[in-house]
């Protein structure tokens, strides 16, 4: 079956892709890929449905709404079509959903929607002979017990016995935490994803040394701007004090309860003990306690004030009038043309918006309430003057904007793999990442940009000492 007109030359390394994983499928070995952002995973999948595989029935499986249109319509316009494609969108009923799985060559949906349809229908499964998963990496729990996987991979996998699944990732460096009982453990989420997918091999980037891949890098460098507020300092001391009493509590439950689980956190680290096997009052202080020391960081104070009472020795008072992270956005702000700020919770977002606007600077607000997102990005990019794009966790997803010259990180999440791809959606640049100089906040962000350097150090720099 011939595809429609092709206007796509793969780089050599993206040719390189392509031929190994041509090798491995016809061995009917699967394959997981690593693939930087920006390098050009949608290049790969539109050459596997045309080129590499045109008769094969293939599964596309993205991992979100937004991407299900995004996906749809390159496949469809930007690249030139695909043939016997078709799509499962929001409202599609279950009996046209069964027709498309079953007459189309190429059918791209969501895994929940799948689900939906297959475990009603399994034979239907087994029709297909390729199954490419779109963010493989996150088909994995980040803490998990006896639900390693994110639902509804562990049925949508038991389905997929007899395809090839061939998954790609930005990223397959991170752990997670495995938890079973009174045992614990830190595992490679690339060996979760080999465990579950066992006749598979690797395309690492490692393995594209040697080609064209260097004269696509961007490199993007990392500043690290610290924020004097002694407010937030001594808030932030006051709470890990706290925090430290509540982790020491559990401790020593554990050394009755749970020995062997207190054994290994020396290797896990403090986080593991919010999941201790302890009683549920211990875990909740501790827990609480952690989310409001997030939220001092990332909340503005009228929103943060709801969550400090009794026995926190902090109330309302003793919050500061002005955030002043928020007051270093525009001050950076001023002296770009284009800029993204990323933050985690919808009133801070608002409030930088407004901040922003105070002194003219065109600002846009990215949420994931937001319906037509391609409209505001678009007017963000065409805007004339100083613009600035603020975007919350779900607004963010799947954008790129390497119009930026800078991104602002307002506060980091402890992941390694989500900060670095944060990081990548301006393809370049400058990220700064803002934090509450004499604080908790200081160590968290060193230790994410420490770990960042060490997983991708063909694409960061850092320009800025470590606080």
């Amino acid at each position: 079956m011939a595809d429609y007109n092709r206007t796509i030359t793969p780089r050599g390394y993206q040719q390189l892709i392509l031929d190994l994983i041509q090798l491995h499928t016809q061995k009917r070995r699967s394959i997981i890929l690593e693939l930087d952002c920006g390098m050009g995973k949608r290049v790969i999948t539109y050459e596997l449905l045309t080129r590499l595989f045109p008769d094969k029935r293939i599964l596309l499986i993205v991992l979100s709404s937004s991407s299900l249109h995004e996906t749809s319509a390159f496949l469809q316009h930007e690249y030139g079509g695909v043939n016997g494609f078709n799509w499962l969108g929001p409202g599609i009923s279950g009996s046209f959903a069964r027709k498309i799985l079953t007459e189309s060559r190429v059918v791209l949906c969501t895994p929940q929607k799948l689900a939906n349809i297959l475990t009603k229908n399994p034979e239907i499964a087994r029709t297909f002979d390729i199954v490419i998963i779109n963010e493989i990496d996150k088909i994995v729990r980040r803490m998990g017990s006896r639900r390693v996987l994110v639902y509804p991979w562990s049925t949508l996998l038991e389905l997929f016995t007899s395809s090839l699944i061939i998954g790609m990732s930005g990223t397959l460096r991170d752990s997670h935490y495995v938890l079973d009982n009174e045992q614990l453990e830190i595992r490679k989420e690339l060996n979760t994803l080999l465990h579950y997918l066992p006749n598979s091999e690797l395309i690492y980037m490692d393995s594209l040394a040697g080609t064209d891949i260097r004269k696509f890098t961007k490199v993007t460098s990392i500043e690290l701007v610290g924020v004097e507020d002694p407010t937030i300092s001594n808030l932030s001391n006051i709470i890990t004090d706290e925090l430290k009493e509540a982790y020491r509590e559990i401790k020593e439950a554990l050394k009755v309860e749970a020995p062997d689980y207190l054994a290994q956190l020396s290797e896990i680290g403090p986080q593991a003990l919010l999941q201790a096997p302890v009683s549920l009052e211990l875990r909740s202080k501790a827990q609480t306690l952690a989310l409001i020391r997030k939220y001092l960081f990332s909340m503005v104070p009228s929103q943060l004030k709801k969550f400090l009472h009794p026995p926190l020795p902090i109330d309302s008072s003793m919050l500061p009038t002005t955030p002043q992270k928020i007051l270093k956005v525009v001050e950076l702000a001023k002296k770009t043309k284009k800029i993204v700020v990323l933050c985690s919770y919808l009133k801070t977002a608002r409030t930088i918006v407004a901040y922003l606007q105070r002194v003219n600077i065109k600002a846009f607000l990215i949420t994931g309430k937001v319906l037509d997102k391609n409209a505001i990005l678009q007017q963000f990019r065409e805007y004339p003057g100083q613009a600035a794009i603020v975007m919350s966790p779900v607004g963010e997803r799947d954008i790129d904007l390497p119009e930026a010259e800078q991104l602002i990180i307002f506060d980091s999440v402890r992941t390694t793999k989500t900060v670095y791809q944060q990081l990548k959606r301006i393809r370049g640049g400058t990220g700064v990442f803002l934090f509450y100089a004499n604080s908790y906040e200081a160590r968290k962000v060193k230790s994410i940009v420490k770990s960042i350097i060490e997983k991708y150090p063909w694409s960061i720099k850092v320009n800025s000492p470590m606080p």
